[in-house]
């Protein structure tokens, strides 16, 4: 593996019409074909290649793409990530699903977090010293509960008419990357806990790509059949993607400061 990635970076960085265009080269015995993956924010695409591809067909396929790599660099430097900080003070906004709610540091409270209403969310002063993590352990409890009402994950799963059982359906922190995850050997769908800061639109459309994904449908992962099987269950499931992108890249990922401002409740 290591050879085949010197190989092919080599190869590359000898080929002036890639110049800049590749970030990273990744080498995988599992994978048969080359894979090209891109995040906002990254200055080049990541290349994956199977074991011991050799390094002039990698160069070739890469040449032939060019225009698809431009696009997706293009994409990539428009979506430049900004995620916020937050201050764990009173007044501080938080999203969830979609709708700001404000942060209201409450004493003797009996829960870490609670939410009050649609425009508040309580935070136990007691809680603020663990940062953000309970608010991550709200969202995650929260989201999972919302996900698998009977009229979210079960409709959406049975929108696809696929016959085979229904992925279970978990609310995690599966780092910063991902909005979901599907892992085939489990049939289980991970939703990221931060996805519930999107409308109820997006988070849908989150839930029902990592569905098309347990379907498991012919071709690319992310190919023709794939996008044919998306758009019937949501129609505008590809325009959805640069909302996604465009408010993505500007959701809290779960960073706070203790910093306290003076008269601060």
């Amino acid at each position: 593996m290591h050879d085949t990635k010197a190989l092919v970076h080599k190869a590359i960085t000898n080929e002036p019409t890639l110049t800049g265009y590749v970030h990273e080269v990744r080498v995988s015995v599992r994978r048969k074909t080359l894979g090209m993956t891109i995040k906002p924010g990254d200055p080049g695409i990541t290349v994956h290649v199977p074991a011991g591809i050799p390094a002039e067909r990698v160069v070739v396929l890469l040449t032939k793409n060019r225009e698809r790599i431009a696009t997706m660099l293009m994409k990539s430097r428009q979506y430049v990530p900004d995620h916020p900080v937050k201050e764990l003070v009173g007044g501080e906004g938080f999203l969830w699903l979609g709708r700001s709610a404000r942060l209201r540091i409450m004493d003797n409270a009996q829960v870490p977090v609670a939410r009050q209403g649609r425009s508040w969310l309580l935070l136990s002063r007691d809680a603020r010293a663990r940062g953000g993590k309970p608010l991550i352990d709200w969202y995650i409890r929260e989201a999972d509960a919302w996900i698998n009402q009977p009229n979210e994950a079960e409709y959406w799963w049975r929108r696809l008419r696929t016959g085979r059982p229904m992925p279970a359906v978990r609310v995690a922190n599966i780092g910063r990357t991902r909005w979901g995850a599907h892992d085939a050997a489990t049939n289980t769908v991970r939703l990221a806990w931060q996805t519930f800061q999107f409308p109820p639109q997006l988070v849908r459309h989150v839930l029902v790509h990592e569905f098309i994904h347990a379907m498991r449908v012919t071709g690319p992962a992310h190919g023709p059949n794939f996008w044919r099987a998306f758009e019937r269950a949501r129609t505008g499931a590809q325009q959805e993607v640069q909302q996604l992108n465009e408010l993505g890249c500007r959701l809290w990922m779960g960073d706070t400061t203790l910093d306290i401002k003076p008269g601060s409740r």
